[in-house]
């Protein structure tokens, strides 16, 4: 099956979970949900990568700070 959206999350460089998604909406939910570190010990990473292979990039920082490319 040919997904069009993945997003995946990554504490301290560490995969930890990957979504593969065929609906553009439900994948802006997922999306969403990324708002903090998690269990990180120093820092999360998401990436939303959708169907043209363009990658978004969110990383929280245990400390506060915010990276969103």
């Amino acid at each position: 099956m040919q997904y069009d959206y993945v997003i995946t999350t990554y504490y301290d460089g560490e995969l930890k979970n990957t979504h593969r998604i065929n609906d553009l909406f439900d994948a802006v939910e997922v999306w969403q949900m990324c708002k903090d570190f998690g269990d990180a010990k120093d820092y999360a990473t998401y990436n939303f990568m959708d169907l043209t292979g363009k990658m978004y990039t969110k990383t929280f920082y245990r400390n506060g700070d915010v990276s969103i490319k």
